[in-house]
């Protein structure tokens, strides 16, 4: 480093001038710092046989008080260009050690499989290999791969590093899916394969592909990530997309975060087997003991023991889960008694009795089970959170954001404003939320609901308030859901990275997705987003008769499809293209059962669902949609 300036006139302004040195990557993991001595010149002590691109912060504390820093970007080591491939032809292996996990060994495959797709050359796995190899997570405790330290894996982090040392590009990463992730990340970066839904992935022909420097890292926004969408269930789907998270649990490369069960009291105490002979055991309400649409009595004993030992008992029969659910059943009515309520009224809410008594599950079980989670709802009559009960270490909060507008962000819409209230709240006592957010219309999942918009300000919401997990909720007993491979995709991409170019991600799929037709499609995208206004309030059961449609708006929307059809570029396209146009379709169907009979519109409509087996066009099913139409006259 050279300072041109006069040094006398430097020392006179500062009192300590520090330097850092920075791979561009990971700006913020110095590989290299000193104090500036006044000298003229300063070495930089870098690897000196990498090229690499570097920052270099160079920070200095005045002496009439503050600091200033400026960054100043620089490149180092010896430049040489790399082929990967070029005209079919490789001389690369791809290394995957003996001892890597199996997620490891499968993401070889992939890169192999989707290489070939898109070099057209053979690349070799072996378990070793000399030369030119890209090496999927080398057997060493700590890495340095361009001056960025990759350390060794500990559970529940799925951030990874790809670099090159030479010519070998090497992948490495934490947790059983680090790795895996960074494989993924490299097809999508450096070669724009694109996993868009689980039967379309794109991967784009290249007769050549060459890199000087590599060095690219990524760590996850939040720790469980939960698609909530039938497409997002495909296990390969989602690992290509980095989605963890799960209810349930399903067979996945890499393995799963899953959260066991919800609404448990009564699967976990069955009235059937307990209230005949200890009524205490569940709610008071208005002076008698009742099971039915009721919850359990929390301050009774028994119950405590009772739901330890068989919570205890659920986590060593599943032990692959992360978190398991100690939560109300689905509806109200919490016990009345004078102990409960004598907690209730204290902490100014319901939620201080149930964190009272998880509290209590969650410290019986914590020996036994050092790194997993006991998960309650704030939910309902349990939103708002208690004075000042603190949830434990090992509690997650499971905070639902069910009453919300989905128009508009959290922030900006006066409707949500209870809800961050309680968020923020909670976040304060709250060492860890899980959010069950909303992104689908129950009543109607395929109709339009734009709510693309408020995506990633409340995904960015959630991470900044302890989200250690996000459910995004949608349509998930079949296919048909409004855009829902597109939200699917968008979803998964933000759960990832919550600061992703949401606009970007958007015109790629509409892209790589539609072809020609996406033109159009993007189009009557923004046509239907357009028509948010301030005053447009949309919750989880909005109506083909709200004002939010028209029938110009219809109208405009239908030619935008025909336009996309016209144009699609194969038959396979012009079906995705109908699916798009699916929610106008039934629409058209729902406002004027007369002449969408009349016109064909409700023929095309069963044809369309039956093709692409759309079985649910709600949660509650086809809530009686044919009936409705064909009982029109």
């Amino acid at each position: 480093l050279k300072y041109r300036q006069s040094v006398e006139f430097l020392q006179t302004v500062a009192s300590k001038v520090t330097l850092e040195a920075a791979p561009k990557s990971s700006p913020k993991e110095a590989i290299w710092s000193g104090d500036w001595s006044g000298a003229k010149e300063t070495v930089i002590d870098l690897p000196k046989d990498q090229y690499a691109d570097y920052l270099l912060r160079v920070k200095l504390t005045l002496k009439e008080g503050g600091e200033q820093t400026m960054e100043i970007p620089f490149t180092a080591g010896k430049r040489e260009e790399h082929v990967l491939f070029a005209d079919g032809k490789t001389e690369y292996t791809i290394v995957v050690p003996d001892t890597a996990k199996d997620s490891e060994k499968w993401a070889a495959q992939e890169l192999q499989r989707m290489l070939k797709e898109v070099s057209g050359a053979e690349f070799p796995i072996q378990n070793q290999a000399d030369g030119k190899a890209i090496r999927i997570a080398p057997v060493v405790k700590e890495q340095m791969i361009s001056g960025f330290v990759v350390s060794s894996d500990f559970a529940g982090d799925d951030s990874f590093t790809y670099a090159n040392s030479g010519a070998s590009i090497i992948v490495r990463g934490k947790g059983d899916r680090g790795a895996m992730y960074g494989v993924m990340s490299f097809l999508e970066r450096e070669l724009g394969v694109r996993f868009y839904t689980p039967k379309v992935t794109v991967a784009p022909k290249k007769t050549k592909y060459s890199f000087v420097s590599l060095n690219h890292h990524e760590e996850p926004g939040v720790r469980v990530r939960n698609d909530f969408y039938y497409e997002a269930f495909d296990p390969i789907w989602a690992a290509h997309n980095r989605v963890n998270g799960t209810m349930g649990m399903r067979e996945q490369p890499g393995g799963l975060e899953g959260y066991w069960g919800v609404h448990t009291f009564f699967p976990l105490m069955p009235p059937e087997e307990f209230f005949a002979t200890h009524p205490e055991y569940y709610s008071l309400i208005d002076g008698k003991r009742q099971y039915e649409r009721a919850q359990l009595c929390l301050t009774n004993p028994d119950v405590l023991r009772i739901i330890t030992e068989r919570i205890a008992a659920k986590m060593r029969e599943l032990p692959d889960y992360l978190i398991y659910d100690v939560s109300q059943n689905d509806w109200a009515n919490p016990c009345q008694c004078d102990n409960c309520q004598a907690i209730a009224k204290e902490q100014g809410s319901e939620s201080g009795v149930m964190i009272w008594f998880v509290n209590q599950v969650a410290d019986a079980v914590k020996a036994e089970f050092p790194n997993k989670f006991i998960g309650t709802l704030a939910y309902q009559y349990t939103r708002k959170p208690p004075k000042d009960i603190k949830p434990r270490e090992n509690v997650v909060v499971r905070l639902c954001s069910i009453e919300c507008c989905f128009a508009h962000d959290f922030h900006s819409c006066p409707e949500n404003k209870s809800f961050v209230e309680d968020t923020e709240n909670w976040a304060k006592l709250a060492p860890h939320i899980y959010v069950w957010d909303y992104v689908v219309n129950f009543s109607h999942y395929v109709m339009p609901y734009p709510n693309f918009r408020v995506l990633q300000p409340n995904i960015q919401f959630f991470r900044d308030h302890n989200a250690i997990g996000i459910m995004e909720q949608a349509a998930y007993q079949s296919r048909g859901g409004e855009f829902a491979e597109l939200r699917a995709y968008v979803i998964a991409k933000l759960l990832w990275n919550p600061e992703a170019n949401v606009p970007e991600i958007v015109d790629d799929f509409m892209h790589g997705y539609y072809g020609r037709a996406g033109q159009f499609v993007k189009a009557y995208f923004d046509l239907l987003h357009g028509r948010i206004t301030p005053d447009t309030h949309i919750g989880l059961g909005l109506s083909p008769n709200d004002p939010l449609f028209s029938d110009d708006f219809i109208r405009d929307a239908k030619a935008l499809f025909d336009q996309a059809e016209v144009v699609a570029d194969s038959e396979e396209v012009r079906q995705r293209v109908e699916m798009a146009r699916l929610p106008i379709m039934y629409l058209e169907c729902r406002r004027n059962p007369i002449e969408a009979k009349q016109n064909g519109t409700y023929a095309r409509f069963c044809e369309i669902a039956a093709r692409e087996d759309v079985t649910h066009y709600a949660e509650a099913g086809k809530i009686g949609f044919h009936e409705f139409v064909e009982g029109t006259e």
